[in-house]
């Protein structure tokens, strides 16, 4: 089943990269679109809460999570990062915006998705 256009994945449209920093910072901005720019992010899906879930192949393989939560972005990475994000999730939502600007279509993540386990 693919996933609606929905509100939620407009919010994703909208962002800019000054959001991305405001929110990330400038480091983890950087490597996250150098990490997306690599073609890392792999078998990106929408969740029922209208997040992102996906896999980053970069130093090892991780599950990554982006969802907003009261109107503020969040995110959560099998690398388990120590600020509030990594770079992993930058690039799933470089990713996701690529998709989506594409008019790519992106795929409902099934209740039963490994990630959610791991994350």
């Amino acid at each position: 089943m693919l996933a609606p256009m929905t509100h939620s994945y407009h919010r994703f449209r909208e962002l800019t990269w000054l959001d991305l920093t405001f929110w990330a910072g400038k480091e983890i901005v950087a490597d996250g679109r150098d990490c997306f720019l690599r073609k890392e992010v792999t078998q990106v899906s929408v969740t029922e809460s209208n997040g992102i879930l996906a896999w980053v192949a970069s130093e090892e393989l991780f599950a990554t999570l982006v969802e907003y939560e009261h109107g503020e972005l969040y995110s959560e990475c099998t690398c388990q990062p120590i600020e509030n994000t990594c770079v992993h999730a930058i690039a799933v939502i470089i990713e996701l915006i690529v998709h989506l600007k594409k008019n790519i279509s992106i795929p409902r993540a099934k209740s039963n998705d490994r990630r959610f386990y791991l994350l």
